[in-house]
């Protein structure tokens, strides 16, 4: 057994419990005792068991990773706002997946598609390449409002939350759009629970 490829259900195997009770004993449930953890997290630690972040994606409805598109980062104003978006992503736990469309259209549209079809974020922060930039009218945004999926749009100029418009500079804005972007992902998670 390769030791890379570890699951809870070959641990749960090898110390004849469940899965469920390795899978607590790894998350420090209270429900599990102190001597059954510690059997499980030495397990865990002596067969370089890694979690399956797709498989706890799926089980939590959240993949704590962000989608980014923006146009150009030889434009110190997207790269500052990138740096920002960063910083704040990993204040938070979050991961992010950049693409830059290089001022190209087809390209932003090819990016979007993608993280739209990945099913893997769980918000996306996205700079338009068009000067009047609608956000109804652009298809490849459709398929992230139909599924539910929380869109920041930033620009030069300002960020665009649906109703709403500010002014600020670069790595402000990128804090701000996660900031923001977290906010409605909560939102959303607990619409999905109520």
């Amino acid at each position: 057994m390769r030791t890379n490829s570890i699951t809870l259900k070959d641990m749960a195997s090898i110390l004849s419990i469940s899965i469920s009770t390795v899978s607590k004993a790894l998350s420090d449930s209270p429900e599990i005792s102190n001597r059954t953890k510690n059997k499980v997290l030495e397990m865990a630690n002596s067969l370089n068991y890694k979690p399956n972040i797709h498989a706890s994606a799926l089980r939590n409805k959240r993949s704590f990773i962000l989608g980014v598109v923006l146009p150009d980062f030889r434009d110190e104003f997207f790269l500052d706002t990138l740096n920002g978006i960063t910083e704040e992503s990993s204040k938070n736990d979050y991961k992010i997946m950049v693409y830059q469309s290089c001022n190209d259209y087809n390209k932003e549209i090819e990016h979007s598609n993608l993280l739209s079809k990945s099913n893997i974020i769980d918000g996306l922060i996205f700079s338009s390449t068009k000067k009047v930039f609608l956000p109804k009218e652009c298809k490849h945004l459709k398929s992230f409002i139909n599924t539910g999926i929380p869109i920041t749009y930033v620009n030069k100029q300002k960020r665009i939350s649906v109703n709403s418009c500010h002014y600020e500079k670069g790595f402000e804005i990128g804090k701000n759009a996660v900031k923001e972007l977290l906010s409605k992902i909560e939102d959303n998670q607990l619409n999905l629970s109520a």
